[in-house]
């Protein structure tokens, strides 16, 4: 603010300054031609009586010289632009030009005097007169007048004091006297014609600004893309701009006196008009309110409206103010947009079911590949090449399960079904237990793992999740590697405290046109070798780091190399270096069958296929069972014979899992464990299957192991 006033002010200084200069240049016509009479008026009187003709002669051609100078002076000074005339140098040059002029009318005493009084007389009058003339003209500077009148009133002070005339001592008397007055009357002239240019150049100044503020405000009121309309609180329209015209299709003789309830406004948003007129009412302004208006030909549009009531001094409502914005595109291009965002949404929500039903329809059949496989692993009687080929199968169906858990993972992600927990997680341990689950992949293909931590403690990261992450990028680093080549797993601790863990690998690398759809679904960048891979381990790796607030990158050169990193919130406490081979982990040995052949087992199931396999892991494990093949049956079974636990599954006939299992619990029946056995991955099955009344759930297809453990937890 206080630089604004200063920008003002030295402004306003500015114009004073232009117009002081151009007042006394533009009066100098006047006084010159004046100055220039009166001098021949006076060489005409004494010629005949001044003491020395020649010095009357050399003065008055001295008068005539300046004279024709300063008109030059003023002539050159017209034809120069603003900024030229406020230098300081035409300004010097007017001063020194009327200081000289003075200096030659006071001269004139001394180079036309005459012996004669009425001569002598007749020059103090003319001095006299010259000297009052001059105070108009020379007022706009007080230095002008003091120039002037100074050497031509005090040279003729000066002779009259050095003539021995007898009236000379009065006339002196008198001459100082006036000279003091007119300097004091030149002085308040000078102070009224400063006021008076001041007063006048701020007017002009507010009437210029008023007028300019007039024209942008017609301006804006004609050109703006807002229809500008101002009615009385009869709501009868007095203005009506050219976007009003435009958007409403009136024109604007038509609308100015209509009445804008019924010229604009449909009928049937008098309801919510009156609402907004009340408020009006109260002194409201209403601010991006959108109603729905009318055109000339009746079409329906849509308006946003800025409404200000206009009132008076006593605070009492005179009119109306308002603006409108035709948006009937924007709310158009709105409805197709959420149109197409709802579309999308189902087509991605189609999709994501597709994925979680086709992963629990292909759970079903790998349940009996996978389980049927492992029991023949435990038959002593095959052939060594009949266990190849049993490994072979296995091989293949576990690829196939990776491939169906990460279209899991995927669809989970994408209906945001996933649920993480987030912990403190000892990198350490992570990654011992990475390098152990991934060194006989890495001693089949001869590759050396090297890991190494330094300054690393904890991440904040869910632990399953994570170690997915790394066994996607480890197995990846493996498969794509060279023969004899090598695997380098680091991790630092960045000075803010975050991790950052790289795998780095001296296979073939990426080239960079691939690199930015590297973590692309469903997008093996590499797809012609014979490496097995389902294209999907990286994109949901991107998107599990994203979710635990980290990072993935990569980055690789052709023929060199990958090196992929993941960076995670974390904090340094331990300094742990770890360079050993890992030991593989052997199955867990099934328990004493004389143990298990002391509890009876029900099995609910409906698929010939997966009753086969349930009874033969039963078998194998030495349970005793009895099969059923819906729920009703499995009541009926119970209600005859007592059991120690209930597996069922969830999907069957008549009566399934989750009727069955809260049909026993109503009864009374706590005691006995129900296992659930599903295809159905998603956590809200087991929430279902938990809140049913079940104990727990196993995923098909299962280890024979897994359910051997929640066999022996359950009933010992």
């Amino acid at each position: 603010m206080d630089k604004n006033n200063t920008h003002d002010k030295e402004k306003l200084d500015r114009q004073i300054r232009l117009e002081e200069i151009h007042l006394l240049y533009g009066g100098t016509p006047f006084s010159y031609t004046a100055s220039v009479v009166i001098a021949f008026i006076i060489y005409g009187v004494l010629l005949d009586h001044a003491d020395s003709p020649q010095y009357l002669n050399i003065w008055l051609l001295t008068i005539l010289g300046v004279m024709v100078v300063r008109s030059v002076e003023s002539y050159r000074f017209s034809k120069l632009n603003k900024e030229d005339k406020l230098k300081s140098s035409w300004r010097i040059r007017f001063f020194i030009g009327t200081a000289i002029a003075g200096t030659c009318w006071g001269l004139l005493p001394w180079l036309g005097y005459s012996s004669e009084v009425e001569y002598i007389a007749f020059i103090i009058v003319c001095q006299v007169g010259v000297i009052a003339g001059s105070l108009s003209t020379l007022s706009y500077r007080w230095e002008t007048m003091v120039l002037f009148l100074v050497p031509s009133s005090f040279l003729l002070i000066l002779r009259l004091l050095l003539d021995d005339q007898h009236f000379s001592d009065a006339t002196t008397y008198v001459l100082c006297v006036f000279v003091f007055f007119s300097l004091s009357a030149g002085k308040r002239i000078f102070d009224n014609t400063q006021q008076n240019i001041r007063l006048r150049i701020e007017a002009d100044n507010r009437e210029r600004a008023i007028e300019l503020l007039h024209q942008k405000q017609a301006l804006h009121l004609q050109n703006t893309p807002l229809a500008i309309i101002e009615f009385d609180i009869d709501l009868n329209i007095c203005e009506w701009n050219n976007a009003a015209e435009t958007i409403f299709g009136y024109p604007h003789d038509e609308a100015i006196g209509e009445n804008i309830m019924r010229l604009i406004l449909l009928r049937n948003n008098s309801t919510n008009t009156d609402k907004l007129w009340q408020r009006l009412l109260n002194h409201e302004a209403l601010i991006g309110e959108t109603i729905e208006n009318k055109t000339k030909s009746g079409k329906p549009i849509f308006c946003q409206w800025f409404i200000t009531p206009l009132t008076d001094k006593h605070n009492a409502i005179v009119g109306i103010a308002a603006m409108a914005l035709d948006i009937t595109d924007k709310k158009h291009n709105e409805a197709v947009i959420l149109k197409a965002k709802e579309e999308a949404e189902k087509a991605n929500q189609a999709k994501s079911d597709f994925l979680s039903n086709m992963s629990h329809e292909l759970r079903t059949p790998l349940n009996a590949i996978l389980g049927f496989t492992q029991l023949l692993k435990y038959e002593k009687e095959l052939s060594e090449k009949q266990h190849s080929h049993i490994n072979e199968i296995d091989n293949a169906g576990n690829l196939l399960l990776e491939l169906v858990n990460q279209i899991l993972d995927l669809a989970k992600i994408e209906k945001g079904h996933l649920q993480l927990s987030i912990e403190k997680i000892a990198i350490t341990d992570t990654l011992q237990a990475c390098h152990a689950m991934v060194a006989p992949l890495a001693k089949q293909q001869n590759i050396t793992l090297n890991f190494e931590t330094t300054s690393t403690s904890y991440v904040l990261a869910d632990h399953t999740r994570l170690k997915q992450v790394l066994l996607n990028l480890l197995s990846n680093a493996i498969k794509y590697n060279k023969y004899n080549g090598s695997v380098n797993v680091r991790a630092i601790t960045k000075e803010n405290g975050t991790v950052r863990i790289y795998v780095a690998d001296t296979g073939k690398g990426i080239s960079k046109e691939l690199l930015p759809d590297i973590f692309q679904a469903f997008n093996r960048l590499d797809a012609a070798n014979n490496i097995q891979g389902t294209g999907i381990g990286l994109s949901i790796s991107k998107q599990l780091v994203t979710m635990m607030g980290g990072k993935i990158g990569v980055t690789s050169q052709k023929d060199e190399g990958s090196e992929f990193w993941i960076e995670l919130p974390g904090h340094a406490e331990l300094n742990t270096i770890i360079k050993s081979e890992s030991h593989p982990i052997t199955a867990k040995p099934i328990q004493n069958k004389t143990i298990a052949s002391n509890y009876h087992i029900l099995v609910a199931e409906d698929n010939p296929t997966n009753q086969t396999l349930i009874l033969n892991q039963l078998e194998k494990l030495g349970y005793q069972a009895d099969l059923v093949t819906n729920g009703q049956e499995a009541l009926n079974m119970m209600a005859n014979k007592n059991y120690h636990l209930l597996l069922t599954d969830c999907n069957m006939p008549l009566m399934d899992g989750y009727t069955l299992a809260k049909t026993i619990r109503e009864s009374g029946n706590h005691k006995i464990p129900i296992i659930a056995l599903t295809a159905d991955a998603y956590p809200e099955s087991k929430e279902k299957c938990l809140s049913a009344g079940m104990n727990e759930q196993i995923i098909k297809p299962f280890q024979l192991e897994t359910l051997q453990e929640t066999l022996e937890s359950h009933l010992n």
